[in-house]
């Protein structure tokens, strides 16, 4: 996979996880939110990348998800989505053992 998208990804996933985790205590806000900026990052990337460089961008992915191109980020939009509810759900459950 391109660097580049290692980079959007991780950002994508550490923005969508901190903004959730500041609305924990609303948890289905937390999850929407999260979400949906997954979906607005992620989604702004691959347009800017598509029109940026095609011929770069279109097809250049190496490696387990090469078949896909520049569709590897819209890919992976539920996936880091499911990460940030596992992430919310461990943090929620490590801050109601400390209260106890």
């Amino acid at each position: 996979m391109n660097i580049m998208f290692i980079i959007i990804l991780v950002f994508s996933l550490l923005a969508s996880t901190l903004t959730s985790i500041w609305l924990l205590k609303k948890k289905w806000q937390a999850r929407l939110v999260a979400f949906g900026i997954n979906t607005l990052i992620l989604s702004i990337a691959t347009i800017l990348l598509y029109k940026l460089d095609v011929q770069t961008y279109h097809k250049q992915t190496e490696g387990l998800f090469s078949s896909l191109g520049i569709g590897v980020l819209m890919f992976f939009i539920p996936i880091i989505t499911f990460i940030n509810f596992w992430i919310l759900d461990f943090v929620r459950n490590k801050s109601m053992s400390i209260s106890n």
